[in-house]
């Protein structure tokens, strides 16, 4: 269940970390099709800030909480789910030398529509994204982008799998549409914006509270990660 909700948020992170100069953006996210002792997760709120190449990700729900952001030089992510308190950090270095060594995937096929809406005070375009994964699987993810947004090729966020890759699209994503099947579940997850501003950020909120949570290496977090997917 956690590696479903930290693969929502990095999305978000992905999509956030290579806005314009300076953005603060407020989504919701709601999951469908989860067991009831996982209702607690269903409904989240996220806020994320971009400035210049610093990032930050807050989500927050019933059940868990969590915090990725990147000030520059060094990634920290830490979660809270159920009292357990974990995180780990990465160095800028770290996280380019794992970009080097994934293999380069084809980009998703874009799909634009004639429909529009607004969003958050934005006009967007509904657009369907089109990936084959490794095992030849097809998956589909609906956006609705603005172009008033500068959107470019996405920014990694710790390791293989870890984001999601919108390709060539035109304009930037204020609501995206999915359908996940992760643990024998079915799920549809939605994701919103709800505000967006552009007031200027200050250095101050890229920094991480890490007292308290049992923190990792880089390296430690990929072994772990490595360990989980090998006992499936």
């Amino acid at each position: 269940m956690k590696k479903i909700i930290t693969s929502a948020a990095l999305i978000l992170v992905s999509a956030l970390a290579v806005a314009q100069d300076n953005y603060t953006v407020k989504m919701n996210m709601k999951i469908e099709g989860l067991p009831p002792e996982y209702a607690g997760f269903g409904e989240q709120e996220m806020v994320n800030y971009v400035k210049g190449e610093k990032y930050k990700n807050e989500i927050s729900s019933m059940m868990l909480t969590s915090i990725t952001a990147f000030d520059g030089k060094k990634l920290t992510s830490v979660t809270e789910q159920m009292g357990n308190k974990s995180g780990y950090t990465a160095t800028k270095e770290e996280l380019e030398a794992a970009e080097k060594t994934e293999k380069a995937e084809a980009k998703p096929k874009i799909e634009y529509t004639t429909e529009k809406k607004t969003i958050a005070g934005y006009e967007c375009t509904k657009a369907i994204l089109t990936s084959v994964d490794k095992n030849k699987k097809e998956h589909k993810v609906t956006v609705w982008a603005t172009e008033k947004i500068k959107h470019e090729p996405k920014r990694k966020t710790g390791g293989k799998g870890m984001s999601l890759d919108f390709g060539d699209l035109k304009g930037y994503p204020l609501e995206i549409e999915m359908n996940e099947s992760q643990q024998g579940m079915d799920m549809k997850i939605m994701i919103t914006a709800s505000e967006v501003s552009t007031a200027a950020i200050d250095d101050s909120v890229f920094n991480v509270n890490t007292e308290g949570y049992k923190m990792m290496t880089y390296k430690e977090m990929e072994e772990k990660m490595k360990a989980m997917k090998e006992a499936k």
